[in-house]
């Protein structure tokens, strides 16, 4: 069971520098650092260019789910062109997505942001906007023309959309829910656990992000995944 680890009172941002210099100062702790981002883990995942740009990209600027990495590690070599995706919540990870499977449609309630990504699109992925809330934006997955063998739930009402997502699932298919650990999340695991699902936790840190979080793999005995 995802279980949030306890939270640090937050430090105020003079307090942040002091211990960030008093590291430095300390040569083996420098070290590190320098090679985390220049040649380490930072470098070769593409946090450090996703932090530099802005973007969520890996170390050759391709565009990537914010999902935690080890969950990016764990999909990305699994993905097949014959496979169809849903996603609650579009973004870099569509263009990830399309990249790897037959066909992406992602759902997103911001209108501002889809017309932004909307030109980027290739011609497999496609967008559909519906204010949050609504029974449309739940129920886009209904839309979809093939049933998902992955539906990736990283946008808004994620409770309701697990619940809706549930009964549109290819065979075998699996589910993906981002910020598994928070604890609002609680029924949707109690859904999945009710259905039949097994998971499998990734925990660590999303391109760019700096606190510790979970990417949470839903799957039944038979899927897709081979788990």
């Amino acid at each position: 069971m995802s279980v949030e680890p306890d939270r640090p009172r937050p430090l105020r941002p003079a307090h942040k520098a002091w211990r960030f210099l008093c590291a430095l100062a300390r040569p083996a702790v420098a070290r590190k650092l320098g090679t985390l981002a220049t040649e380490g883990y930072l470098m070769q995942t593409g946090w450090m260019r996703s932090v530099a740009s802005g973007a969520i990209v890996d170390a050759r600027g391709h565009p990537l789910p914010w999902a935690t990495l080890p969950f990016i590690d764990f999909i990305t070599p699994r993905l097949r062109l014959a496979w169809n995706v849903f996603e609650y919540g579009a973004g870099a990870s569509t263009l990830f997505f399309a990249a790897r499977v037959r066909t992406v449609l992602a759902v997103e309630h911001d209108e501002k942001f889809a017309a932004g990504l909307l030109p980027q699109l290739p011609a497999n992925a496609r967008l559909k906007v519906h204010p949050v809330g609504s029974s449309a934006y739940v129920e886009a997955v209904t839309d979809c023309a093939a049933a998902p063998e992955l539906v990736m739930i990283d946008g808004r009402d994620r409770v309701r959309c697990v619940q809706a997502a549930l009964a549109h699932l290819a065979p075998g298919g699996v589910l993906v829910l981002d910020d598994a650990e928070r604890a609002e999340y609680a029924p949707a695991l109690a859904a999945l656990a009710d259905a039949g699902f097994r998971s499998v936790e990734f925990w660590g840190l999303a391109p760019g992000g700096v606190k510790r979080k979970c990417t949470r793999v839903f799957y039944r005995v038979v899927n897709v995944l081979d788990l």
